[in-house]
């Protein structure tokens, strides 16, 4: 089983559990007051989409936490002056609507988005995945925000897993074009 921890406020995590179910991925959610508790849990995936100025008393625990995950994701919109010091042997994807980040969005529409793979990446399996774009489609009652859109595609990608299979009904909120 993959653990994902994911930092972000309550309402992001619960909308990226609702729409990311596989038996094989375990999503935890890392808030402010639960950081301590979960620091000798080993992640798969670090997602950081939360800005790191709330975390600045948990920092020494958030860089432990890194240290011992193989992908830290981190959102570079939120995160552009504090740095966290992490450890060399894990992988560090940025995603973002900046040009800079690894993964970023081309174009959106009313009704898909087109993601932007900008560097070459390994997933869980050391499978490479080629710098290029998918057009991905988002289903009408679609609420989420592009960056939880940005999450979702990356645990998929990372776990290699493909994005028109069906997990369960409602877990299956886009699919590749």
């Amino acid at each position: 089983m993959n653990f994902i921890g994911i930092v972000s406020d309550s309402k992001c995590f619960e909308n990226i559990k609702n729409k990311v179910k596989h038996k094989e991925i375990k999503l935890i959610h890392i808030s402010k007051n639960c950081i301590g508790n979960i620091k000798n849990i080993k992640f798969e995936i670090l997602i950081i989409n939360d800005d790191l100025k709330k975390y600045e008393h948990e920092l020494r625990t958030l860089e432990f936490i890194c240290s011992n995950s193989k992908y830290i994701l981190i959102n570079t919109d939120l995160n552009t002056k504090l740095s966290l010091n992490i450890e060399k042997q894990s992988t560090i994807i940025t995603y973002g609507l900046n040009q800079k980040a690894t993964v970023t969005v081309s174009s959106i529409t009313e009704g898909s988005v087109l993601i932007y793979l900008q560097r070459n990446i390994k997933n869980i399996k050391q499978n490479t995945i080629e710098v290029g774009e998918e057009l991905i489609k988002i289903y009408e009652n679609n609420n989420l925000k592009i960056y939880e859109i940005l999450i979702i595609y990356m645990i998929y990608l990372l776990n290699d897993l493909p994005i028109t299979v069906k997990m369960l009904e409602k877990s299956n909120f886009f699919e590749k074009n």
